[in-house]
C-alpha cells in the first residue's frame, strides 16, 4: 500500500536580499531594561536594572522621594506605583549614569539629588 509524503504547508515570508542593510545591529538596541518595581514595606520601591556590558543592579527609591520628585501625591500604593511608571524613562536615565561602576551587589537607594540630574527636556519630550 502505497503512501503519498506527508507535506506541511506553512507560509514562509521571503527575504529579499536588497534589504539585508537594514537588519537590526545587537548594539543599537537600547542598553539598558528595568525590571518591574515591587513595593515594599518599608516605604521604597525596589527594582533592578540590567544592561549589556554591566549586568544587573539593584536600586531603592523611597516613597518620600517618589512623592517629592515624581509627582505622586501620597505615598499610597496607587499614587506611587502610577508615578513611577510615568516615570520610569527618566529613572532608567537616572540609573543609567550608575552603570558599572555601582555594580557591588548592593542596593543602591536613589536620592532627589540623583533625579534631578537628569535634563529635564528628556522628560517632557520623550526622548
Amino acid at each position: 500500500m502505497a503512501t503519498e509524503p506527508r507535506v506541511c504547508k506553512v507560509p514562509v515570508q521571503h527575504f529579499d536580499v536588497n534589504q539585508s542593510s537594514t537588519q537590526v545591529n545587537a548594539m543599537d538596541q537600547p542598553h539598558t531594561f528595568m525590571t518591574a518595581p515591587i513595593l515594599c514595606a518599608d516605604s521604597a520601591v525596589w527594582f533592578s536594572a540590567y544592561g549589556f556590558g554591566w549586568g544587573y543592579c539593584a536600586f531603592a527609591l523611597p516613597f518620600e522621594v517618589v512623592c517629592e520628585e515624581l509627582g505622586a501625591r501620597n505615598q499610597t500604593v496607587q499614587q506611587v506605583r502610577l508615578a513611577f511608571e510615568l516615570n520610569k524613562r527618566r529613572i532608567l536615565t537616572t540609573v543609567q549614569q550608575y552603570g558599572a561602576e555601582s555594580a557591588t551587589g548592593e542596593r543602591i537607594t536613589l536620592s532627589v539629588a540623583d533625579l534631578q540630574r537628569v535634563t529635564p527636556e528628556l522628560d517632557y519630550f520623550g526622548a
